[in-house]
């Protein structure tokens, strides 16, 4: 059996499917590296949503390979040999099942190593979803086959390649925008992480599964006979994979991501202020840890100062709204800052800044404040600095730098003002927030009610 596997290796088209799944996961990864650069579990959703592409694919390399003992008649030649039919076709079935799964691993290999290299996060639930899809892919490829055996035409692999993508688009379309379970029908993940920590839902996974295991058994079912018992069961396995795809997996983001607990929790630098961010970015706390002591060295300018600093974490899987991440209340003597990575230049952007808004209440459970303007003077004092620059995600600096003749005519009129005013208005300020006041420039100017 393992010299036959072999030799279909080298005879069939295996390799050739292999190689061209390799190029598409490697460009998907590649187009994507700003997204997921250093995220072990961003790197699933990248992954994972390439089987949109990926698996009709494998349904049109497996029917090559079916087309071909239909073509050459080495069906009719082995059909008189002694040996079972599911015998006879399962050297070659399992050779094409090998290359596709060893060109989804690979990619998955070289983007790890690629993670890992960065000393960041690796986490043994991120493999859930690549080992699943890696039996859709099999299934895919078997599928095919046995289609190929049974239509040898030429207009075959490319009608199945092109079945597969309007089966899922269609049917997603079809769903509308009010998340109806046909929307599951795409293996294209529609909706995507909105933390570092959240990982593919249990229920996704299981509706994947459902999909790959009835796609090997029609595949298996229609290499072993021909009888239409052994039909009209790959049909059932077939379909009952399709329904477990659309009625198991729930749309939204609540049902594709659940949190990962091991990648959620704290990881504390050594020394003092304690300074923690998640597991997923740990490999950052050497950047970080001066940092944000920093910040906490500004703020410790102000009375009732905060001795611990943390990564604001949410609670539940997120909206994708910007609002989410000002909702979480920080535990008593700690300031929480949000942690965000300049994709340009893969460092931790504005950490002691972060810690400085407001006198570290930029995230203190109050919802975000309409005014960007005095926390950031406020920054700015405790720095010592004249301005503070703070990156986006959405719009990189510019519009910080929008800000920034504002906040520094802002910090000098503050500096004008004797030391001891200026320590009070500060500390008025920061005390508004933790009230939750959505209007902080009286504090700041003097003129907030007694």
């Amino acid at each position: 059996m393992i010299r036959q596997v072999r030799v279909e290796l080298r005879r069939s088209n295996a390799p050739t499917v292999a190689v061209l799944l390799l190029i598409i996961g490697i460009l998907g990864a590649a187009s994507m590296y700003s997204f997921w650069q250093g995220q072990w579990l961003r790197l699933g959703y990248v992954h994972s949503s390439g089987m949109f592409l990926l698996m009709p694919l494998s349904l049109a390399g497996g029917a090559v390979l079916g087309r071909r003992d239909r073509r050459t008649r080495a069906d009719e030649l082995m059909n008189s040999t002694g040996r079972p039919r599911w015998q006879r076709a399962l050297p070659a079935m399992t050779a094409l099942g090998v290359a596709v799964a060893a060109a989804h691993l690979l990619v998955l290999a070289g983007a790890g190593a690629v993670v890992a290299f960065d000393g960041a996060y690796l986490g043994v639930r991120g493999l859930a979803g690549p080992l699943t899809d890696v039996l859709v892919l099999v299934g895919a490829a078997w599928v095919g086959v046995a289609a190929g055996r049974l239509w040898s035409s030429p207009l075959l692999p490319p009608l199945l390649a092109a079945a597969g993508l309007v089966a899922q688009e269609g049917t997603a379309m079809l769903g509308g925008p009010a998340g109806s379970r046909l929307t599951n029908a795409s293996l294209m993940i529609s909706w995507p992480p909105d933390t570092p920590w959240e990982t593919l839902s249990d229920r996704l996974l299981l509706s994947r599964l459902a999909l790959g295991v009835g796609l090997v058994l029609a595949g298996l079912l229609l290499a072993a006979g021909r009888s239409w018992p052994v039909r009209a069961g790959a049909l059932a396995s077939l379909a009952g994979g399709v329904a477990g795809l659309l009625l198991i997996g729930v749309p939204g983001p609540t049902g594709i991501w659940q949190l990962d607990p091991d990648a959620r929790r704290f990881v504390c630098a050594d020394g003092t202020p304690q300074v923690c961010v998640t597991a997923v970015n740990a490999h950052l706390l050497p950047e970080i840890t001066p940092e944000a002591r920093r910040g906490l060295k500004a703020l410790a300018k102000l009375p009732d100062a905060p001795a611990r600093a943390v990564e604001v974490r949410l609670d539940t899987v997120g909206s994708n709204d910007s609002e989410q991440w000002h909702r979480p209340k920080p535990a008593p003597g700690t300031v929480q800052f949000l942690l965000e990575v300049d994709p340009d230049t893969g460092r931790a952007a504005d950490v002691a800044e972060r810690i400085a808004l407001g006198g570290g209440t930029m995230w203190s459970g109050c919802g975000r404040s309409g005014d960007d303007i005095a926390p950031a003077i406020a920054a700015a004092w405790l720095l010592d600095a004249e301005t503070v620059r703070l990156w986006d995600s959405w719009t990189g600096y510019r519009y910080a730098d929008e800000q920034q003749e504002e906040i520094r005519d802002g910090v000098r009129q503050l500096r004008a003002l004797p030391e001891p005013e200026q320590l009070r208005r500060i500390t008025a300020l920061r005390d508004a927030a933790a009230r939750c006041e959505p209007d902080l420039m009286p504090a700041l100017t003097g003129r907030a009610a007694p």
